[in-house]
C-alpha cells in the first residue's frame, strides 16, 4: 500500500511522511501514521477490492507535532477548491465524475460533490462519486468514496414534468405546524414532507418508498400515575453525596467528597433554564435478563409525569419498531461451510472484545430501550419538542434524557384559527413548486452487491426558494437557507 501512502501525502498539509497501520482482524479500516513518531493524524478505510472509500485526517493533531500552520497558506478561490478536490477524486475515483455541487460546511471548511452522470439523459447518478471536505486553503480533511457497482434501468417515460407536477398537487402538500419565533408561538403551514415524488409511470412515490424511510406508529396512552421519585428512577442512593448548584444537582460516589471538582457524577440534572433540563445516570449494572418492555415503558412514562404532569394530555407515544415477521432465520444446517466458518469467526472475535472490556471502563453503558414521546397541541405535532427517554434494559434506570418544553403561556395565547386558508397555502406551494426528472435508488429491487437506478420525476425549487414555512396568519412566505455556493 506505499503508492496509496505516497498519493495521500499529497492532500495532508505539511507532506508528513507517513504509514498506513491495518487492524489485524479487518484489513479494510486503517490508521494513517506518522513513519517516524508514531502519531496517529487520521483513518482510512477500504472496500475489498482495496479501493478508498473513507478518509479523515486530524488537521490539529498534524499541526500541533509538525512545523506547520495554516497561516502559512493562502485561502483559495472556489474554482480553485473545486480543482484540488478534482484531483483527489481522479487520484482514488473512476474517472467519469461530474462536478456536481459545493457548499458551505462550517465557517472554514466546504463539500466539494462529484458524481457520475447517465450520458443518454444527462442525469446525475447519486451517490456514485465521492463527497469532499476541504478547507479554504485546499487541503483534504475528510472523504467518502462511493466505490460500489451499479445499474441504470430505463423504465418507459409515460408523463412529462408537468404531468408528474399535476398528480402530485391532488395530494397534501402543506399541513399545520406551531413555530416558535423569538419565544413566540405562530400557526404556520410547512411542507407535507409525505411525498416527494412521482414514478415515470405517473404513480405517486411515498416517502417510505422514495426514500426507504417508514413511519413510527404513534399512540395516546391513560394517565400516569407517580409512584417514584425522580431520583428513585435515576438510581440515585442514600450512600451517594449530593451537590447543589445554580446549573442543577448533581450526586457523586460517597467516596469523592473530598474532589468534587474533579470527579465525575454519578447522577446529574443539568437545567439550562426553566424550559430545558438534562438527565443522565451511570450507576452500576450488571447483564442479567431483561426486564419486560412493558415495564420499562411504564418507568419511562412515571419519570416524565413526576417532571412534566399530565403527559397523557400533552403527548404522544411512539411505537416501539417490531421485528419483522417475514424476516426468515437460517438454521445451522441451512449454512454453508463457509457461511458457518465466517459465524463462527464472527463469535470468537465478539467474544475476544467481551473479554477485554474492562468493567470500569467508560464506554461500558448498559444497554438500554428509547421511548420516544411527541409532543402535539390542539392536534397538531410539535416534533422539534419530542423527548426521547433511554432507559436500561437490566436495571430500569433512567440512563439519559433531555427535555426541552414549549411556553405553556405562549401556547394558550395563541390564535388557533389560520387566517390564511390551507387551499391558499397550497397554491403558494404550487406556484414555487417544479419537477424535474433525476436518478433514484431502486429500493423494492435492491440489491446487496449491485446499486440499482431507476428514474422518477423529484420535488424541485428555484435556488433559494425551497419553502420552509408560510406564516398562516399573514401569508409570508419563509425559505430555506441554502448553503449552496456552486452547481454542476
Amino acid at each position: 500500500m506505499k503508492n496509496l501512502e505516497f498519493i495521500l501525502r499529497d492532500y495532508i498539509i505539511g507532506r508528513p511522511v507517513i504509514s498506513i497501520e491495518y487492524d489485524e482482524d479487518d484489513q479494510t479500516i486503517g490508521e494513517i501514521i506518522d513513519a517516524h513518531r508514531g502519531l496517529i493524524y487520521g483513518h482510512i478505510e477500504l472496500n475489498d477490492e482495496q479501493k478508498l472509500t473513507s478518509f479523515m485526517i486530524d488537521m490539529e493533531e498534524i499541526m500541533e507535532h509538525n512545523d506547520v500552520s495554516l497561516d502559512e497558506y493562502e485561502e483559495l478561490t472556489p474554482d480553485e477548491l473545486i480543482g484540488c478536490a478534482e484531483d483527489f477524486a481522479k487520484d482514488f475515483c473512476r474517472e467519469s465524475l461530474h462536478f456536481k455541487e459545493m457548499t458551505q460546511w462550517n465557517g472554514e471548511s466546504y463539500m466539494v460533490i462529484f458524481e457520475e452522470k447517465d450520458m443518454a439523459l444527462n442525469l446525475f447518478i447519486p451517490n456514485s462519486g465521492v463527497t469532499i471536505e476541504i478547507n479554504k486553503q485546499g487541503f483534504i480533511i475528510s472523504a467518502v468514496l462511493f466505490q460500489s457497482y451499479y445499474q441504470l434501468t430505463y423504465p418507459d417515460i409515460q408523463i412529462s414534468a408537468e404531468d408528474a407536477k399535476e398528480i402530485i398537487c391532488r395530494y397534501p402538500l402543506v399541513q399545520l405546524g406551531i413555530f416558535e419565533d423569538s419565544g413566540e408561538m405562530k400557526l404556520v403551514y410547512y411542507p407535507n414532507r409525505e411525498y416527494l415524488a412521482v414514478h415515470v409511470d405517473g404513480q405517486i412515490a411515498t416517502t417510505e418508498e422514495f426514500l426507504e424511510e417508514k413511519a413510527a406508529d404513534t399512540h395516546e396512552f391513560k394517565p400516569v400515575t407517580v409512584t417514584q421519585s425522580v431520583e428513585s428512577l435515576l438510581g440515585v442512593t442514600d450512600d451517594m453525596y449530593k451537590v447543589e448548584t445554580e446549573n442543577g444537582t448533581f450526586w457523586y460516589d460517597s467516596l469523592d467528597v473530598e474532589n468534587v471538582q474533579t470527579a465525575d457524577p454519578i447522577v446529574k440534572i443539568e437545567r439550562t433554564d426553566d424550559l430545558q433540563l438534562d438527565y443522565e445516570s451511570s450507576v452500576e449494572w450488571e447483564e442479567s435478563e431483561e426486564l419486560p418492555e412493558e415495564l420499562l415503558e411504564e418507568r419511562a412514562k412515571i419519570f416524565l409525569e413526576a417532571i412534566i404532569g399530565n403527559i397523557h394530555d400533552k403527548y404522544i407515544l411512539e411505537d416501539q419498531l417490531q421485528e419483522d415477521e417475514d424476516i426468515e432465520f437460517l438454521n445451522e444446517e441451512d449454512l454453508t461451510e463457509e457461511e458457518r466458518q465466517f459465524f463462527e469467526e464472527l463469535e470468537k472475535m465478539e467474544a475476544d472484545e467481551d473479554e477485554g472490556l474492562d468493567e470500569d471502563d467508560e464506554f461500558n453503558f448498559e444497554p438500554f430501550t428509547t421511548f420516544t414521546f411527541i409532543r402535539h397541541y390542539e392536534g397538531i405535532r410539535m416534533d422539534e419538542y419530542s423527548i426521547h427517554v433511554n432507559v436500561g434494559v437490566y436495571t430500569g434506570v433512567i440512563r439519559d434524557c433531555s427535555i426541552i418544553l414549549p411556553d405553556e403561556s405562549q401556547l394558550l395565547a395563541m390564535n388557533m384559527e389560520p387566517v390564511v386558508s390551507i387551499e391558499v397555502a397550497k397554491t403558494i406551494f404550487k406556484e414555487h413548486l417544479q419537477m424535474k426528472l433525476a436518478r433514484t435508488i431502486n429500493y423494492e429491487d435492491e440489491d446487496e452487491d449491485v446499486t440499482l437506478y431507476g428514474l422518477d420525476y423529484v420535488m424541485d425549487f428555484p435556488q433559494n426558494r425551497r419553502i420552509e414555512r408560510i406564516d398562516a396568519t399573514t401569508g409570508e412566505v419563509y425559505y430555506e437557507f441554502s448553503d449552496v455556493l456552486r452547481e454542476g
